[in-house]
Protein backbone atom coordinates (compact mmCIF):
# COMPACT_ATOMS: atom_id res chain seq x y z
CA UNK A 1 0.00 0.00 0.00
CA UNK A 2 1.57 2.90 -0.89
CA UNK A 3 1.34 6.64 1.21
CA UNK A 4 1.98 8.88 -1.94
CA UNK A 5 0.47 8.59 -5.48
CA UNK A 6 2.51 10.79 -7.82
CA UNK A 7 5.77 10.82 -9.14
CA UNK A 8 6.37 14.52 -8.50
CA UNK A 9 6.28 13.79 -4.58
CA UNK A 10 8.95 11.13 -4.70
CA UNK A 11 11.87 11.75 -2.67
CA UNK A 12 15.18 13.47 -3.75
CA UNK A 13 18.24 14.11 -2.81
CA UNK A 14 17.80 18.00 -1.51
CA UNK A 15 17.42 19.16 1.68
CA UNK A 16 13.85 18.74 2.19
CA UNK A 17 11.72 16.12 0.62
CA UNK A 18 8.92 14.12 1.00
CA UNK A 19 9.31 11.14 3.21
CA UNK A 20 9.24 8.05 2.10
CA UNK A 21 6.86 4.69 1.89
CA UNK A 22 9.14 2.90 4.44
CA UNK A 23 9.37 6.15 6.71
CA UNK A 24 6.03 6.31 7.29
CA UNK A 25 5.37 2.91 7.96
CA UNK A 26 8.22 2.93 9.90
CA UNK A 27 7.06 5.53 12.34
CA UNK A 28 2.95 4.55 12.43
CA UNK A 29 1.06 1.25 13.80
CA UNK A 30 -0.18 -1.26 11.26
CA UNK A 31 -3.85 -2.11 12.08
CA UNK A 32 -5.27 -4.94 10.32
CA UNK A 33 -8.92 -3.17 10.28
CA UNK A 34 -10.55 -6.66 10.37
CA UNK A 35 -9.20 -7.90 13.49
CA UNK A 36 -11.36 -7.75 16.98
CA UNK A 37 -9.53 -6.13 18.63
CA UNK A 38 -6.32 -3.18 17.85
CA UNK A 39 -3.09 -2.69 19.31
CA UNK A 40 -2.81 0.74 18.05
CA UNK A 41 -5.37 3.40 17.32
CA UNK A 42 -4.97 7.64 16.17
CA UNK A 43 -4.86 9.94 13.90
CA UNK A 44 -4.30 7.42 10.76
CA UNK A 45 -1.35 8.42 8.21
CA UNK A 46 -2.47 5.64 5.57
CA UNK A 47 -4.98 4.36 5.15
CA UNK A 48 -7.51 2.27 2.62
CA UNK A 49 -10.44 1.42 4.71
CA UNK A 50 -8.83 -2.36 4.99
CA UNK A 51 -5.56 -1.94 6.49
CA UNK A 52 -4.17 1.39 8.15
CA UNK A 53 -0.89 2.89 9.65
CA UNK A 54 -1.89 4.53 12.87
CA UNK A 55 0.14 7.35 15.57
CA UNK A 56 -0.33 5.42 18.15
CA UNK A 57 1.75 8.06 20.54
CA UNK A 58 0.49 10.43 22.83
CA UNK A 59 0.45 13.34 20.33
CA UNK A 60 -1.68 15.88 19.55
CA UNK A 61 -3.32 16.95 16.22
CA UNK A 62 -4.43 19.48 14.16
CA UNK A 63 -6.40 19.24 11.33
CA UNK A 64 -7.18 22.09 8.63
CA UNK A 65 -9.95 21.92 6.38
CA UNK A 66 -12.66 24.55 5.27
CA UNK A 67 -16.44 23.04 5.30
CA UNK A 68 -17.19 20.15 3.03
CA UNK A 69 -13.11 19.38 3.01
CA UNK A 70 -14.14 15.61 4.40
CA UNK A 71 -12.36 16.42 7.60
CA UNK A 72 -15.00 14.82 9.81
CA UNK A 73 -15.80 11.76 7.14
CA UNK A 74 -11.60 11.31 6.18
CA UNK A 75 -10.23 11.38 10.09
CA UNK A 76 -13.06 11.70 13.01
CA UNK A 77 -15.43 8.79 12.09
CA UNK A 78 -12.18 6.24 11.33
CA UNK A 79 -10.70 7.43 14.20
CA UNK A 80 -13.20 7.10 16.90
CA UNK A 81 -14.11 3.80 15.33
CA UNK A 82 -10.75 2.62 15.77
CA UNK A 83 -10.68 3.71 19.28
CA UNK A 84 -13.55 1.77 19.77
CA UNK A 85 -11.87 -1.11 18.70
CA UNK A 86 -8.90 -0.58 20.75
CA UNK A 87 -10.65 -0.30 23.92
CA UNK A 88 -9.93 3.22 24.35
CA UNK A 89 -12.46 6.36 25.64
CA UNK A 90 -13.06 9.27 23.43
CA UNK A 91 -15.45 13.14 24.39
CA UNK A 92 -16.13 14.25 20.94
CA UNK A 93 -18.25 17.16 19.92
CA UNK A 94 -20.49 16.30 17.55
CA UNK A 95 -22.02 19.82 15.24
CA UNK A 96 -24.74 17.62 13.48
CA UNK A 97 -25.25 14.76 15.43
CA UNK A 98 -23.62 12.75 12.37
CA UNK A 99 -21.06 11.20 14.32
CA UNK A 100 -23.55 9.83 17.04
CA UNK A 101 -25.03 8.10 14.07
CA UNK A 102 -21.70 6.42 12.47
CA UNK A 103 -20.30 5.24 15.83
CA UNK A 104 -22.78 4.97 18.87
CA UNK A 105 -24.53 1.56 17.47
CA UNK A 106 -20.52 0.39 17.25
CA UNK A 107 -19.60 1.23 20.62
CA UNK A 108 -22.32 0.28 22.26
CA UNK A 109 -21.75 -3.44 20.11
CA UNK A 110 -18.34 -3.06 21.79
CA UNK A 111 -19.20 -3.18 25.53
CA UNK A 112 -18.87 1.18 25.26
CA UNK A 113 -20.60 2.86 28.18
CA UNK A 114 -22.43 5.79 25.70
CA UNK A 115 -22.81 8.81 26.78
CA UNK A 116 -24.75 11.71 25.47
CA UNK A 117 -25.19 15.62 25.79
CA UNK A 118 -27.56 16.67 23.82
CA UNK A 119 -27.85 20.07 22.86
CA UNK A 120 -29.82 19.59 19.46
CA UNK A 121 -32.94 17.63 20.33
CA UNK A 122 -33.04 19.09 24.54
CA UNK A 123 -35.11 16.24 26.51
CA UNK A 124 -33.18 13.46 25.28
CA UNK A 125 -29.60 11.85 26.23
CA UNK A 126 -27.86 12.35 29.89
CA UNK A 127 -27.83 15.06 32.31
CA UNK A 128 -24.97 16.90 33.68
CA UNK A 129 -25.02 19.96 36.19
CA UNK A 130 -22.24 22.12 35.66
CA UNK A 131 -22.42 23.15 39.07
CA UNK A 132 -21.89 19.53 40.82
CA UNK A 133 -18.26 19.18 40.23
CA UNK A 134 -17.12 22.88 41.97
CA UNK A 135 -19.94 22.17 45.07
CA UNK A 136 -18.29 18.63 45.64
CA UNK A 137 -14.81 20.18 45.74
CA UNK A 138 -15.77 23.01 47.75
CA UNK A 139 -17.41 20.95 50.03
CA UNK A 140 -14.83 18.81 50.51
CA UNK A 141 -12.15 21.42 51.62
CA UNK A 142 -11.03 21.89 47.88
CA UNK A 143 -12.48 25.19 47.44
CA UNK A 144 -9.33 27.50 45.86
CA UNK A 145 -9.89 24.29 43.24
CA UNK A 146 -13.73 24.89 43.57
CA UNK A 147 -13.16 28.85 42.83
CA UNK A 148 -10.91 28.25 39.98
CA UNK A 149 -13.42 26.22 38.25
CA UNK A 150 -16.09 28.79 38.79
CA UNK A 151 -14.02 31.45 37.61
CA UNK A 152 -13.88 29.28 34.43
CA UNK A 153 -17.77 29.36 34.33
CA UNK A 154 -18.33 32.79 34.87
CA UNK A 155 -15.40 33.77 32.13
CA UNK A 156 -17.31 31.39 29.48
CA UNK A 157 -20.78 32.69 30.35
CA UNK A 158 -19.41 36.18 29.90
CA UNK A 159 -17.73 35.37 26.65
CA UNK A 160 -20.04 36.79 24.11
CA UNK A 161 -20.86 40.23 26.42
CA UNK A 162 -17.29 40.73 26.01
CA UNK A 163 -17.16 40.21 22.68
CA UNK A 164 -20.16 42.47 21.56
CA UNK A 165 -19.36 45.53 24.49
CA UNK A 166 -17.10 48.43 23.92
CA UNK A 167 -16.83 49.26 27.38
CA UNK A 168 -15.53 46.17 29.51
CA UNK A 169 -16.73 47.69 33.00
CA UNK A 170 -20.05 45.99 32.97
CA UNK A 171 -19.30 42.43 32.08
CA UNK A 172 -16.80 42.65 34.44
CA UNK A 173 -18.81 43.80 37.15
CA UNK A 174 -21.69 41.63 36.27
CA UNK A 175 -19.14 38.64 36.40
CA UNK A 176 -17.74 39.32 39.56
CA UNK A 177 -21.81 39.72 40.69
CA UNK A 178 -22.08 36.02 38.65
CA UNK A 179 -19.34 34.64 41.10
CA UNK A 180 -20.22 35.75 44.46
CA UNK A 181 -23.60 34.01 43.51
CA UNK A 182 -22.11 31.00 42.78
CA UNK A 183 -19.83 30.99 45.99
CA UNK A 184 -23.04 31.84 48.01
CA UNK A 185 -24.55 28.60 46.48
CA UNK A 186 -21.35 26.71 47.59
CA UNK A 187 -21.26 27.85 50.94
CA UNK A 188 -25.19 27.64 51.63
CA UNK A 189 -26.78 25.13 49.37
CA UNK A 190 -27.56 21.55 49.41
CA UNK A 191 -26.29 19.80 46.50
CA UNK A 192 -29.62 19.10 44.90
CA UNK A 193 -30.16 22.89 45.29
CA UNK A 194 -26.22 23.93 43.53
CA UNK A 195 -27.74 24.68 39.95
CA UNK A 196 -27.94 27.11 37.27
CA UNK A 197 -31.75 27.51 37.90
CA UNK A 198 -30.75 28.79 41.68
CA UNK A 199 -28.47 30.64 40.09
CA UNK A 200 -30.07 32.68 37.59
CA UNK A 201 -33.13 33.42 40.81
CA UNK A 202 -30.04 34.99 42.65
CA UNK A 203 -28.93 37.10 39.64
CA UNK A 204 -32.86 39.13 39.27
CA UNK A 205 -33.41 42.43 40.51
CA UNK A 206 -35.70 40.64 43.04
CA UNK A 207 -32.49 39.29 45.18
CA UNK A 208 -30.73 42.96 45.11
CA UNK A 209 -32.76 43.66 48.49
CA UNK A 210 -32.18 40.86 50.47
CA UNK A 211 -28.06 40.10 49.14
CA UNK A 212 -27.39 43.54 50.79
CA UNK A 213 -28.44 42.70 54.22
CA UNK A 214 -26.46 39.18 53.65
CA UNK A 215 -23.67 40.95 52.10
CA UNK A 216 -23.22 43.48 55.16
CA UNK A 217 -22.66 40.79 57.84
CA UNK A 218 -20.10 39.01 55.55
CA UNK A 219 -16.39 39.51 55.80
CA UNK A 220 -15.18 42.20 53.56
CA UNK A 221 -12.22 40.24 53.11
CA UNK A 222 -13.70 36.94 51.23
CA UNK A 223 -14.28 36.75 47.62
CA UNK A 224 -17.96 36.85 48.05
CA UNK A 225 -18.19 39.79 50.64
CA UNK A 226 -15.59 41.76 48.26
CA UNK A 227 -17.40 41.06 45.15
CA UNK A 228 -21.12 41.71 46.66
CA UNK A 229 -20.33 45.34 47.98
CA UNK A 230 -18.29 46.51 45.10
CA UNK A 231 -21.66 45.41 43.09
CA UNK A 232 -24.25 45.95 45.64
CA UNK A 233 -22.73 49.63 46.87
CA UNK A 234 -23.12 50.98 43.67
CA UNK A 235 -25.48 53.72 42.75
CA UNK A 236 -28.58 52.68 41.43
CA UNK A 237 -28.66 53.43 37.82
CA UNK A 238 -24.81 51.75 37.69
CA UNK A 239 -26.25 48.67 39.75
CA UNK A 240 -29.05 48.24 37.10
CA UNK A 241 -27.36 48.61 34.27
CA UNK A 242 -24.80 45.95 35.66
CA UNK A 243 -27.95 43.59 36.56
CA UNK A 244 -29.08 43.99 32.46
CA UNK A 245 -25.51 42.77 31.60
CA UNK A 246 -25.60 40.06 34.19
CA UNK A 247 -29.07 38.68 32.81
CA UNK A 248 -27.85 38.71 29.47
CA UNK A 249 -25.10 36.28 30.30
CA UNK A 250 -27.67 34.05 32.15
CA UNK A 251 -31.23 34.58 30.88
CA UNK A 252 -30.78 31.12 28.96
CA UNK A 253 -30.99 29.10 32.58
CA UNK A 254 -33.68 31.26 33.04
CA UNK A 255 -36.32 31.03 30.03
CA UNK A 256 -35.57 27.34 29.26
CA UNK A 257 -36.89 25.29 31.26
CA UNK A 258 -36.20 21.69 29.51
CA UNK A 259 -32.84 22.72 29.38
CA UNK A 260 -32.57 23.63 33.00
CA UNK A 261 -34.18 20.10 34.07
CA UNK A 262 -31.00 18.90 31.66
CA UNK A 263 -28.72 20.36 33.64
CA UNK A 264 -29.90 20.27 37.23
CA UNK A 265 -29.33 16.45 37.56
CA UNK A 266 -26.06 14.22 36.65
CA UNK A 267 -26.22 11.17 35.22
CA UNK A 268 -22.32 10.83 33.94
CA UNK A 269 -19.38 10.15 36.21
CA UNK A 270 -16.79 12.17 34.24
CA UNK A 271 -13.86 10.37 36.32
CA UNK A 272 -14.91 7.19 34.92
CA UNK A 273 -14.03 8.20 31.71
CA UNK A 274 -10.23 7.02 32.66
CA UNK A 275 -11.15 3.67 34.48
CA UNK A 276 -13.54 2.54 31.61
CA UNK A 277 -13.69 2.48 28.09
CA UNK A 278 -16.96 5.24 27.40
CA UNK A 279 -17.83 7.26 24.45
CA UNK A 280 -19.19 11.00 24.62
CA UNK A 281 -20.78 12.65 22.25
CA UNK A 282 -21.22 16.43 22.87
CA UNK A 283 -24.55 17.25 20.08
CA UNK A 284 -24.72 20.39 18.96
CA UNK A 285 -26.47 22.44 16.32
CA UNK A 286 -24.49 23.68 13.80
CA UNK A 287 -27.03 26.38 12.94
CA UNK A 288 -26.62 28.43 15.88
CA UNK A 289 -24.30 29.00 19.01
CA UNK A 290 -26.73 29.43 21.65
CA UNK A 291 -25.53 26.19 23.52
CA UNK A 292 -21.51 26.31 22.51
CA UNK A 293 -20.61 27.46 25.98
CA UNK A 294 -21.68 24.64 27.75
CA UNK A 295 -19.55 22.54 25.43
CA UNK A 296 -16.70 24.39 26.62
CA UNK A 297 -17.63 24.32 30.64
CA UNK A 298 -17.71 20.28 30.16
CA UNK A 299 -14.41 20.21 28.21
CA UNK A 300 -12.86 21.84 30.55
CA UNK A 301 -14.45 19.95 33.49
CA UNK A 302 -13.75 16.35 32.21
CA UNK A 303 -10.31 18.00 31.68
CA UNK A 304 -9.90 18.76 35.44
CA UNK A 305 -11.49 15.87 36.57
CA UNK A 306 -9.35 13.59 34.55
CA UNK A 307 -6.40 15.25 35.41
CA UNK A 308 -6.66 14.86 38.79
CA UNK A 309 -8.12 11.05 38.32
CA UNK A 310 -4.90 10.53 36.94
CA UNK A 311 -3.08 11.17 40.27
CA UNK A 312 -4.68 8.33 41.30
CA UNK A 313 -2.83 5.77 39.33
CA UNK A 314 0.71 4.60 38.79
CA UNK A 315 2.74 6.87 36.80
CA UNK A 316 0.45 9.53 37.33
CA UNK A 317 -1.33 8.44 34.18
CA UNK A 318 -5.15 6.88 33.26
CA UNK A 319 -5.65 3.71 32.51
CA UNK A 320 -7.73 4.41 29.67
CA UNK A 321 -6.63 6.69 27.29
CA UNK A 322 -8.83 9.59 26.65
CA UNK A 323 -8.65 11.42 23.47
CA UNK A 324 -10.39 14.37 22.87
CA UNK A 325 -11.73 14.78 19.03
CA UNK A 326 -13.13 18.35 19.12
CA UNK A 327 -14.54 19.20 15.71
CA UNK A 328 -14.93 22.79 14.50
CA UNK A 329 -12.76 23.41 17.73
CA UNK A 330 -12.88 27.31 16.71
CA UNK A 331 -17.03 28.15 16.69
CA UNK A 332 -16.70 27.12 20.69
CA UNK A 333 -15.67 29.61 23.11
CA UNK A 334 -12.59 29.83 24.51
CA UNK A 335 -11.33 27.14 26.58
CA UNK A 336 -9.78 28.36 29.59
CA UNK A 337 -6.28 27.36 29.59
CA UNK A 338 -5.69 25.48 26.78
CA UNK A 339 -2.22 25.62 26.30
CA UNK A 340 -1.53 24.53 29.46
CA UNK A 341 -4.16 21.68 29.22
CA UNK A 342 -2.94 20.38 25.75
CA UNK A 343 1.03 20.79 26.95
CA UNK A 344 0.07 19.00 30.32
CA UNK A 345 -2.32 16.12 28.35
CA UNK A 346 -0.05 13.63 27.06
CA UNK A 347 1.90 12.96 30.46
CA UNK A 348 -1.82 11.52 32.14
CA UNK A 349 -2.59 9.86 28.60
CA UNK A 350 -4.86 12.42 27.20
CA UNK A 351 -4.45 13.34 23.72
CA UNK A 352 -6.32 16.31 21.43
CA UNK A 353 -7.36 16.80 18.18
CA UNK A 354 -8.52 19.80 17.13
CA UNK A 355 -10.02 20.19 13.61
CA UNK A 356 -10.02 23.66 12.60
CA UNK A 357 -11.21 25.76 9.25
CA UNK A 358 -8.34 28.62 9.18
CA UNK A 359 -5.28 29.93 10.72
CA UNK A 360 -7.49 33.31 11.18
CA UNK A 361 -9.91 31.42 12.62
CA UNK A 362 -7.34 30.26 15.14
CA UNK A 363 -5.87 32.99 15.65
CA UNK A 364 -8.80 34.85 16.46
CA UNK A 365 -10.54 33.01 19.11
CA UNK A 366 -7.00 32.15 21.07
CA UNK A 367 -4.80 35.58 20.18
CA UNK A 368 -1.22 34.36 21.03
CA UNK A 369 -2.06 31.45 22.58
CA UNK A 370 -2.92 29.99 18.84
CA UNK A 371 1.43 29.86 18.23
CA UNK A 372 1.69 27.84 21.81
CA UNK A 373 -1.90 25.57 20.84
CA UNK A 374 -0.22 25.02 17.25
CA UNK A 375 3.50 24.03 18.60
CA UNK A 376 2.19 21.78 20.82
CA UNK A 377 0.70 19.56 18.04
CA UNK A 378 3.32 17.73 16.63
CA UNK A 379 0.70 16.29 13.79
CA UNK A 380 -0.50 18.52 11.03
CA UNK A 381 -2.99 17.90 8.72
CA UNK A 382 -3.68 20.09 5.86
CA UNK A 383 -6.60 19.30 3.37
CA UNK A 384 -7.95 22.45 1.79
CA UNK A 385 -7.92 26.23 2.39
CA UNK A 386 -8.10 29.56 0.64
CA UNK A 387 -6.76 31.09 3.54
CA UNK A 388 -3.18 32.72 2.02
CA UNK A 389 -1.45 33.05 5.83
CA UNK A 390 -2.25 28.86 6.31
CA UNK A 391 -1.05 28.50 3.34
CA UNK A 392 2.15 30.35 3.28
CA UNK A 393 2.88 28.71 6.62
CA UNK A 394 2.28 24.73 5.77
CA UNK A 395 4.34 25.44 2.20
CA UNK A 396 7.01 27.09 4.04
CA UNK A 397 7.20 24.22 6.99
CA UNK A 398 7.30 21.86 4.16
CA UNK A 399 10.85 23.24 3.24
CA UNK A 400 12.24 24.58 -0.09
CA UNK A 401 15.18 22.41 -2.34
CA UNK A 402 17.38 23.63 -5.13
CA UNK A 403 16.61 22.26 -8.93
CA UNK A 404 18.95 20.77 -11.13
CA UNK A 405 19.22 24.93 -12.90
CA UNK A 406 19.97 25.81 -9.60
CA UNK A 407 16.85 27.52 -8.43
CA UNK A 408 14.91 27.65 -5.19
CA UNK A 409 11.69 25.82 -5.35
CA UNK A 410 9.12 25.18 -2.41
CA UNK A 411 8.92 21.49 -2.01
CA UNK A 412 5.09 22.51 -2.58
CA UNK A 413 3.80 25.22 -3.85
CA UNK A 414 0.57 27.60 -2.92
CA UNK A 415 -0.99 26.70 -5.84
CA UNK A 416 -0.31 22.80 -5.46
CA UNK A 417 -1.60 22.60 -1.72
CA UNK A 418 -5.13 23.97 -3.22
CA UNK A 419 -5.38 21.34 -5.85
CA UNK A 420 -4.87 17.87 -3.09
CA UNK A 421 -7.86 15.84 -4.52
CA UNK A 422 -11.07 15.56 -2.49
CA UNK A 423 -12.19 12.95 -3.97
CA UNK A 424 -9.13 10.65 -3.36
CA UNK A 425 -9.26 11.93 0.29
CA UNK A 426 -5.68 13.56 -0.30
CA UNK A 427 -3.90 15.05 2.40
CA UNK A 428 -1.14 16.36 3.31
CA UNK A 429 0.40 15.46 6.76
CA UNK A 430 3.08 16.97 8.84
CA UNK A 431 4.22 13.91 11.30
CA UNK A 432 5.83 14.29 14.53
CA UNK A 433 9.91 14.82 12.81
CA UNK A 434 9.13 13.11 9.81
CA UNK A 435 9.56 14.99 6.18
CA UNK A 436 5.92 15.93 5.30
CA UNK A 437 3.63 13.35 3.05
CA UNK A 438 0.85 13.40 0.61
CA UNK A 439 -1.89 10.60 1.72
CA UNK A 440 -5.03 9.31 0.74
CA UNK A 441 -7.32 8.51 3.82
CA UNK A 442 -10.24 6.31 2.89
CA UNK A 443 -13.68 7.86 3.30
CA UNK A 444 -15.60 6.48 6.12
CA UNK A 445 -18.20 4.39 3.88
CA UNK A 446 -15.21 2.59 2.79
CA UNK A 447 -14.72 1.11 6.19
CA UNK A 448 -17.16 -2.15 5.90
CA UNK A 449 -16.32 -3.65 9.24
CA UNK A 450 -17.58 -0.37 11.00
CA UNK A 451 -21.14 -1.08 9.19
CA UNK A 452 -24.37 -2.32 10.45
CA UNK A 453 -24.24 -0.97 14.08
CA UNK A 454 -27.12 1.32 13.88
CA UNK A 455 -27.09 4.09 16.94
CA UNK A 456 -29.75 3.36 19.87
CA UNK A 457 -32.23 6.20 19.67
CA UNK A 458 -32.14 8.88 22.84
CA UNK A 459 -34.41 8.04 25.49
CA UNK A 460 -36.37 10.94 26.79
CA UNK A 461 -35.00 12.43 30.21
CA UNK A 462 -36.48 11.71 33.51
CA UNK A 463 -35.66 14.37 36.44
CA UNK A 464 -37.10 15.33 39.24
CA UNK A 465 -38.50 18.78 39.48
CA UNK A 466 -35.76 20.77 39.97
CA UNK A 467 -34.77 22.33 43.33
CA UNK A 468 -34.37 25.84 44.22
CA UNK A 469 -32.26 27.80 46.72
CA UNK A 470 -34.30 29.90 48.81
CA UNK A 471 -32.58 33.13 49.32
CA UNK A 472 -35.54 34.41 51.73
CA UNK A 473 -35.33 31.37 53.71
CA UNK A 474 -31.18 32.28 54.38
CA UNK A 475 -32.41 35.82 54.81
CA UNK A 476 -34.74 35.01 57.52
CA UNK A 477 -32.02 33.12 59.09
CA UNK A 478 -29.41 35.60 59.03
CA UNK A 479 -31.88 38.31 60.14
CA UNK A 480 -32.67 35.57 63.28
CA UNK A 481 -28.79 35.65 64.03
CA UNK A 482 -28.61 31.39 63.56
CA UNK A 483 -26.69 31.48 60.00
CA UNK A 484 -24.00 34.34 58.58
CA UNK A 485 -22.34 33.13 55.17
CA UNK A 486 -18.51 33.90 54.79
CA UNK A 487 -18.27 35.31 58.37
CA UNK A 488 -14.95 34.01 58.88
CA UNK A 489 -12.48 36.80 57.70
CA UNK A 490 -9.77 33.76 57.52
CA UNK A 491 -12.65 31.86 55.29
CA UNK A 492 -10.86 32.03 51.73
CA UNK A 493 -9.10 35.15 52.76
CA UNK A 494 -5.67 33.84 51.44
CA UNK A 495 -8.07 34.45 48.19
CA UNK A 496 -8.71 37.85 48.46
CA UNK A 497 -6.89 39.08 45.50
CA UNK A 498 -8.14 36.35 43.09
CA UNK A 499 -8.56 37.63 40.17
CA UNK A 500 -11.14 36.03 37.72
CA UNK A 501 -10.06 34.86 34.84
CA UNK A 502 -11.61 36.78 31.58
Amino acid sequence: MQGFFYEKYMPTDNETRWATDSEIKNAASFVDLFEQTYPAAGLPLISDGKRAYVDNEDNHSLIFGTTGSKKTRLFCMPMLNMFIRAGESFIATDPKGEIYQRSAGFARENGYKVTVLNFRDIGHGDTWNPLAMPYKLYNCGEKEKAVSILNDFVATISAEQREKTVDSFWPEMASSYALANLLLLMECASEKEANVQSLAALCTGDSVEMLKVLSEKMSKETIAGMNYKNVLTSPEKTLNSILVSLYAMIRIFSTQKELCKMLSNNSIDIASFGRQKTAVFLIIPDEKTTYHFLITTFIKQAYEQLISEAQNHPANMLPVRVNFVMDEFCNLPKIPDMPSMISAARSRNMRFFLIVQSLHQLKGKYGEDADTIKGNCTNWVFLTSRELDLLNEISSLCGTYTTADNRIRSLISISELQRLNKNKGEALIMHNRLYPFISQLADIDDYEMFKGFPAPDLGNIHTPDVQLFSLQKLYEQVRKGRRVPFSDSGFLSGLSSYKLKL
